[in-house]
């Protein structure tokens, strides 16, 4: 079976059947290092997916053409993905489910310390975002601090942060970037590590600040887009961004480019 045929085969799955998806048809291309001394090389890569061990009841996660915003009251969406032409479509029942969706290989190693920039775009297709908790990034690393404490996940909350980590304004049904690595960022630490540093999700801390209190820290199990178990979810993430490459969500696959040049920095 072709790629565009196994894609199109993809749009039609109900998307509850959807959880565990493989990315099929990607080769990896000499995708490059995350780390911010390399150059950023096109190529796509076939290790990104859901992470079952990281999600619970059933939700979905799938790479898809669109969805498409709108900017203004015209009532035909323009606004295309940032990246491309695709996303990856994310959606969580309810309260009770997470979605874990990443790569488990390529960032193994890449130290906490040596991420200088961490972004990506949200779409939110909902009526209104009152009350509802929108998709974050996050890395499971091991924080190094004792020889008993070896895990930690760190996540970013969107729903914490402010501008400029986050849009002044959330809108739905609007393509918005996210910023956690900047100013006013809104991250805690699981388990004994959050406790430990005083980054809890009672009590959050900046980008800047978990670094500094976690200066041998290095990503160990994944890192990527997570959303739950808090509130519903129906929408999409693109362009996720660390350090100088941008990982593109498309229907055929995860592409790897380099950021736009209005992109850059922010």
């Amino acid at each position: 079976m072709s790629n565009k045929r196994m894609g199109r085969s993809i749009a039609r799955r109900p998307a509850r059947g959807l959880l565990g998806l493989a990315l099929a048809g990607c080769t990896v291309l000499g995708l490059a290092s995350p780390s911010g001394a390399e150059a950023p090389t096109p190529s796509t890569s076939d290790k990104w997916g859901v992470i079952s061990r990281n999600t619970i009841g059933s939700p979905s996660a799938f790479l898809r053409d669109g969805p498409f915003g709108r900017t203004s009251t015209d009532p035909s969406a323009r606004q295309s993905p940032p990246y491309g032409q695709g996303s990856l479509q994310l959606i969580v029942g309810d309260g009770t489910e997470k979605i874990a969706f990443g790569n488990e290989t390529n960032f193994d190693g890449l130290r906490l310390a040596n991420i200088n920039t961490l972004t990506y775009w949200v779409f939110a297709g909902m009526d209104s975002l009152t009350g509802i908790a929108l998709p974050g990034v996050y890395l499971e690393v091991d924080p190094n601090l004792t020889p008993e404490v070896n895990y930690s996940s760190l996540v970013y909350l969107p729903g914490d942060s402010t501008t400029p980590s986050s849009p002044g304004t959330p809108l739905p049904n609007v393509w918005q970037r996210y910023n956690a690595s900047t100013t006013n960022s809104a991250w805690y630490a699981t388990g004994a590590t959050g406790s430990a540093i005083g980054c809890t999700l009672a009590t959050p801390c900046s980008f800047s600040e978990l670094k500094s209190r976690l200066p041998d820290a290095e990503v160990s199990f994944s890192l990527g887009i997570t959303k739950g178990r808090d509130t519903a979810f129906i929408g999409a993430v693109d362009g996720l961004q660390v350090n100088n490459l941008v990982y593109d969500f498309e229907r055929l696959g995860v592409f790897t480019k380099a950021p736009l040049p209005t992109q850059q920095t922010g």
